[in-house]
């Protein structure tokens, strides 16, 4: 049986078809520039469209987008699109389709991830052995700074989204300090959630900072933190740019990172404690693909476990970073499956 999978962002939107049998196995995939885009029907007609004469249509489907969805619906974060699970399963002949926020849909592919598609940072790789009957949880940093957890047990996946990276962000010590207040400031805000520093978007925040301070006034990086507020800084991908600088060995940008990576692992750590996710904690998120090796770090990882009394669980928990760049696809393809089951037409 196919399934269909998909994965909406405000750039790219990416349709699959799927085929279980026993793994989950990509027979299909088209990839689409949203903006290019006046409405999702449009997409998933082209793409029912072009579907290749040698494959079957899909009896389930899921698909992952950044949007709040109420009522089976949403409306998407950064496009004009509204998107109604009725209309598609009327377009699709589908027999039951399911919209899930992009970030929580992970979940759904924690139990499936073959060890190509994730590495472990702590602990031993043995996730898929003592997955089942757990509570998980998933954090991670991209453009904003997703959250999600669950309990998966051997006959069914309940996700428990979140949205707990608009938390309040909490300095742990005077530089933080001193960046939170620059950030309020700066960014005219009453109140500083968590992903306005530990994202992608976050990490550009902690360069201009740093380059806005008086001792960066020759910086080649400070004309971009200066500009930042013009109408072309939307054009600038400043976290590249500083990841980029820190691997060429840039100190400042390299301060920047580690602040960064700081700030990211305590958040994981006090994550992993409010869930007690025994099983181990995942990370997640296209900025912590991009950055793996610092998510591998000493800065992170010391972060992470710097809790006190609970200093020797941390130490003792798995901790697993998604390496697939298509983990959230191939996630949306595994919830399809679990459709299928719960209807009644496949088995594990």
């Amino acid at each position: 049986m196919n399934l269909l999978a998909g994965d909406i962002g405000g750039t790219k939107t990416l349709l699959a078809i799927y085929e279980w049998d026993k793994v989950l196995t990509q027979k299909y995939q088209k990839k689409y520039i949203s903006k290019d885009w006046t409405s999702f029907l449009l997409i998933i007609q082209d793409f029912f469209k072009g579907l290749p004469e040698d494959i079957n249509l899909p009896s389930y489907g899921c698909i992952g987008v950044a949007g709040i969805i109420s009522n089976n619906s949403c409306s998407l974060t950064n496009l004009d699109w509204e998107i109604d699970s009725n209309e598609i399963c009327k377009l699709t002949n589908l027999k039951s389709f399911e919209l899930i926020n992009d970030f929580s849909v992970l979940i759904y592919g924690l139990k499936y991830f073959q060890e190509t598609q994730y590495i472990s940072i702590q602990g031993k790789n043995n996730i898929n052995i003592n997955l089942e009957d757990k509570f998980v949880s998933i954090v991670g940093a991209g453009t904003g700074l997703g959250i999600a957890s669950g309990l998966i047990t051997p006959n069914k996946i309940q996700v428990l989204p979140s949205e707990g990276g608009h938390s309040e962000f909490s300095p742990r010590t005077t530089e933080e300090w001193e960046l939170a207040n620059w950030l309020k400031e700066d960014l005219n805000l009453a109140r500083l959630s968590v992903e306005r520093v530990v994202s992608g978007t976050g990490l550009g925040h902690i360069a201009r900072w740093m380059l806005m301070r008086s001792s960066a006034k020759l910086h080649p990086l400070r004309p971009l933190a200066e500009d930042f507020h013009s109408q072309n800084s939307n054009k600038v991908d400043m976290p590249a740019i500083v990841s980029d600088a820190a691997k060429k060995g840039d100190n400042l940008m390299l301060d920047a990172m580690n602040l960064w990576l700081s700030a990211y692992g305590s958040l994981a750590g006090d994550i992993a404690l409010q869930n007690l996710c025994y099983t181990g904690l995942w990370i997640g998120g296209g900025s912590s693909q991009k950055n793996i090796e610092g998510i591998k770090s000493v800065t992170f990882l010391d972060s992470f476990k710097n809790k006190g009394r609970f200093t020797n669980f941390l130490e003792s928990l798995p901790v697993m970073a998604l390496i697939d760049p298509e983990a959230g696809l191939f996630s949306a393809g595994c919830r399809a499956h679990l459709l299928s089951i719960e209807m009644g037409d496949l088995s594990e």
